[in-house]
């Protein structure tokens, strides 16, 4: 097959991700494969590293203007990146896919809706995701859930100690945040002075967000001698391979990368149940689930998973499976390739004027 996919975003984040890894998965595979995107991006960057072909996504090639009917399929990774110009033009000789990786508000609902006559398949990222196109009125026939994809190669190494891990003491508690607010961060810290309370050996890690504020807050509180604060890293399977338990203290709705990736290292969770980021957890078997903003839920779950290793390493490891059975990168562009083909084997049923 010959395939477009398109993402118009400068944003270096779980879209971007998919994007690249899908077209550079499908082209190992044997498709050709062409990403289009803005070139002052890093997606373009990494796409060149990747020996992948990269077209930069210009003002003419936003509108449509480019010779679509190269391509067997057009993937636009994002609905800000269409619009109706580009997909009338485009759907008359091609099949168009869309993802919806984020959730979105009643705007992108609006967008969808409007897009549904010339897209023939809407991908979500998520259960949640899909709920959203269905209060976007879009026909359920052309939806389906594809989960975000993972590199898992990278991550297997951190997965490999675990075992090991699981038995040493003091176990290790994490959370990744970017969030400025600092609420997230706020929280977790004071979610591990009451651990500390009752677990006084626990040692707590907190990555991300660069602001001295972090260390302010936990000397605040009084721990921390307990807490080491990295700031953004770029070694994150190394910090996830030191990590017993990786809590998410988000309550916002949404997908996130860190948690796939704690999850593909072998490290056990504790999540919010909130849309998309609760999506892919069952309770107890892949992670452990708790209400959002519920500080004495969130210090029951650790210090339970502290005190029962063996459940610990249970967790952690039916979340790798889950991880690398359904969302690692090849296992996510085979079924994206099934699609695609049952699409090419389905009539184009051509949009209403």
């Amino acid at each position: 097959m010959n395939i477009l996919n398109i993402l118009d975003s400068r944003d270096w984040d779980i879209v971007a991700y998919q994007a690249l890894h899908m077209s550079v998965q499908l082209q190992k595979i044997g498709h050709n494969v062409i990403l289009m995107c803005p070139d002052d991006t890093k997606l373009y960057g990494e796409a060149q590293k990747y020996k992948l072909a990269v077209r930069a996504l210009n003002i003419r090639a936003r509108l449509g203007f480019f010779e679509e009917s190269l391509y067997d399929i057009i993937h636009i990774y994002d609905c800000a990146s269409a619009n109706v110009m580009l997909l009338k033009k485009v759907s008359a000789s091609t099949r168009i896919f869309m993802s919806q990786i984020k959730l979105g508000g009643p705007k992108t609902l609006e967008r969808l809706k409007v897009f549904e006559p010339y897209v023939t398949r809407f991908i979500a990222s998520c259960p949640s995701v899909q709920d959203d196109f269905c209060r976007a009125v879009i026909a359920s026939a052309r939806t389906f859930v594809v989960p975000p994809a993972i590199n898992i190669g990278r991550w297997e190494s951190a997965m490999l100690i675990k075992p090991a891990m699981f038995l040493k003491r003091p176990y290790k508690v994490g959370v990744i945040s970017m969030d400025h607010t600092l609420k997230e961060q706020e929280f977790f810290l004071k979610v591990a002075k009451t651990v500390l309370a009752a677990l006084p050996e626990t040692n707590f890690m907190v990555v991300g967000l660069r602001d001295d504020k972090i260390r302010e807050m936990a000397r605040g509180l009084g721990i921390s001698h307990k807490v080491d604060v990295l700031w953004e890293r770029n070694d994150i399977p190394e910090v996830m391979a030191m990590m017993h338990i990786f809590v998410k203290t988000s309550v916002r709705d949404g997908l996130s990368m860190a948690l796939v990736e704690a999850q593909a290292s072998g490290v056990a969770c504790v999540i919010p149940r909130v849309r998309g980021l609760s999506d892919y957890t069952v309770h107890e078997r892949n992670g452990l689930l708790v209400e959002p903003g519920n500080a004495d839920a969130y210090v029951q779950s650790i210090i339970h998973l502290i005190e029962n290793p063996q459940l610990c390493h249970a967790i952690s490891k039916m979340a790798y499976d889950h991880v690398n059975f359904n969302m690692s990168v090849p296992a996510v562009a085979n079924l994206l390739e099934r699609l695609y083909e049952d699409s090419l084997n389905t009539p184009r049923v051509k949009p209403e004027e």
